[in-house]
């Protein structure tokens, strides 16, 4: 191991009490994930069931840990054990089925129609002698499961209450090992010994999440070397096909050929995300003057390059009432109020918010929704086969009403055929980029394409 990167590797990972690499093995060995895919599994796996919950045992009586379907929302609820059917089920370790809530006199009545549980079943959960808490299956119907479903969950027990145990242990024993082992200035070669279990643990627990040297090597030097080129898809307005923009995308040229977004995820999980973004940023922006005023050029940032002072200038640089910037759906915002603020900056001088990837998936909708922002750009998961799906009709339909009464553009990304670009013209879809209407170029090609007039991003 290079000692340098191991000390200093780990310190970046673990700066702040360890908060960046106990962060990423929280999430892989994440106990709570665990005990939502049992929940969601056992809906599945039981007919009758509408509703899962997962209850653990504590001083204070059973809580919610995790929830689905009828019992959703109601995670952090907490239940007596005395005079519930949970309860009962932790003190004899048996069993317990409820085929009528209103009539049995050994559950909680009204939790029960509180919870909107009319039978139900409560499989103790433990490891050993040790009581760990209760998986119950739920209907808001009476007598909705069968014995056999009582059978197929008591086999089910011990390798559940396994799951849950280990889950709950392993996270203990990552986090404190991540956090106890401060680099000793004491030793000969401060770091190597602490890295060197940094790299066992996250790598049992979640390979990948402490990369290696290699990695952040090839990293810099890329960004040393600039071993990256811009190119620019264009962005029409759809009616006339005239150019109003486009999008700068990197592509990377060292070998072996690796796509563009494993590269920024290398340079995230090293330290140099942001980096990465501002060097890509600087280089698709810088030139800008090349083009007619009229067109703008979005580019991709991340939550954490926004607010960056040298982002500003780069913005300012290259005039910021041609600039657009993208939030992708896949990177997560912590906190929205802050970005906003950080936003605000940019967008007095014109700068304009796109909110990428819109429909794949509910972060999106949430960057809509606590964002405004000045343009939505349809996922091309969406627009692909909108010609012939009613369903993604009826979704792109949604959103140019939603866009028109909240003031932003839709652009819909992944135009390839014709009856796509038609069927989009209907629904109302103004802007759309796509191999249909242009594949990305050097930017110096945009000028082959008319512009549009009035018609701007």
């Amino acid at each position: 191991m290079d000692s340098d990167w191991g000390s200093g590797q780990y310190r970046a990972l673990t700066a702040g009490g360890g908060t960046a690499l106990v962060k990423t093995l929280g999430e892989a060995g994440d106990p709570l994930a665990i005990l939502q895919r049992i929940v969601e599994q056992a809906i599945l796996l039981v007919a009758g069931a509408e509703g899962s919950a997962v209850e653990l045992a504590g001083a204070e009586g059973l809580a919610y840990a995790a929830t689905a379907g009828l019992l959703s929302g109601f995670v952090g609820v907490r239940l007596a054990q005395e005079g519930s059917l949970s309860g009962l089920a932790v003190r004899s370790g048996l069993v317990l089925v409820s085929d009528d809530t209103e009539t049995d006199d050994r559950v909680n009545r009204e939790d029960c129609r509180r919870l909107g549980i009319r039978s139900m079943v409560c499989v103790p959960l433990g490891v050993g002698e040790r009581p760990v808490g209760v998986l119950k299956v739920a209907s808001s119907m009476a007598g909705s499961f069968a014995q056999r479903d009582v059978g197929v969950l008591s086999r089910l027990a011990d390798f559940v209450s396994t799951a849950v145990a280990a889950a709950l242990e392993l996270a203990r024993l990552s986090t404190e090992l991540m956090l106890a082992h401060e680099p000793d200035p004491v030793r000969e070669s401060p770091g190597d010994v602490d890295a060197g279990i940094a790299s066992f643990v996250a790598n049992v627990m979640a390979p990948g999440a402490l990369p290696c040297p290699d990695t952040r090597r090839r990293i810099e030097a890329v960004l040393e070397d600039r071993r990256f080129e811009m190119l620019y898809q264009p962005v029409f307005e759809l009616t006339e096909r005239r150019l109003v923009g486009a999008e700068a995308l990197a592509r990377f040229t060292d070998l072996p050929y690796r796509p563009p977004d494993q590269w920024f995820a290398d340079a995230e999980r090293v330290g140099l995300g942001i980096e990465m973004e501002l060097a890509a940023v600087r280089a698709a922006l810088g030139p800008l003057p090349m083009l007619p005023d009229r067109l703008r050029l979005s580019v991709n940032v991340g939550p954490g390059s926004i607010g960056c002072p040298e982002l500003a200038e780069i913005i300012e640089t290259a005039g910021p009432d041609r600039v657009v910037i993208e939030l992708t759906e896949h990177l997560q915002v912590e906190d929205y109020p802050k970005l906003n603020s950080r936003l605000a900056g940019l967008r007095e001088q014109r700068t304009l918010l796109a909110i990428d990837d819109t429909g794949a998936g509910i972060s999106s909708l949430t960057h809509v929704l606590k964002l405004a922002p000045d343009i939505i750009k349809l996922d091309r998961e969406i627009t692909r086969g909108v010609d012939i799906d009613p369903v993604r009709r009826a979704l792109t339909s949604a959103l140019v009403v939603f866009a028109r009464e909240s003031g932003a553009r839709v652009v819909a990304e992944g135009i390839e055929t014709e009856q796509e670009l038609a069927v989009l013209v209907d629904l109302g879809v103004r802007y759309g980029q796509g191999f249909y209407l242009a594949r990305p170029s050097a930017l110096r090609d945009l000028l082959d394409y008319e512009p549009a007039g009035a018609s701007v991003l």
